[in-house]
């Protein structure tokens, strides 16, 4: 993770896994608020981190994730990204902006729910035979 003052001053996208928005939208959609009203003009990025085109980032950008994989595989897969952990952004500013009672929510909700690690290597050999297959 880079160091830089100014947070906004690359396209701000959050990320907040495939999983967590699969089992926890309402919770995404929570901690997407709370980003937009930080920081305005935020982009909701919904693709899964294991199976993204790494030809799709071309510009500078920061990333704003609360899943472990996706922060691992976008912050080694593209120079250009400035990744950030939400917890690491949040107490940035939550003097600022603070979550009040949704903090003790969110942090319990996302311990029981499962987002990270999950097999990439396994997963991608996965995805190119398959690809491979239905390309025939």
């Amino acid at each position: 993770m880079d160091d830089f003052d100014n947070i906004a001053q690359y396209p701000i996208y959050f990320a907040p896994g495939c999983k967590l928005l699969q089992l926890q939208p309402a919770l995404v959609s929570d901690v997407y608020d709370y980003l937009h009203k930080l920081f305005g003009n935020i982009h909701l990025y919904t693709r899964c981190c294991i199976l993204d085109d790494a030809k799709q980032h071309d510009e500078e950008a920061v990333f704003i994730t609360l899943c472990d994989s996706c922060f691992q595989i976008y912050g080694e897969t593209y120079a250009n990204l400035h990744m950030r952990d939400f917890w690491a952004v949040y107490d940035e500013y939550k003097d600022i902006y603070p979550l009040g009672d949704k903090e003790d929510l969110l942090r319990s909700e996302l311990k029981t729910t499962f987002c990270g690690s999950l097999p990439q290597k396994h997963i991608k050999n996965w995805f190119e035979e398959w690809e491979a297959w239905s390309t025939r």
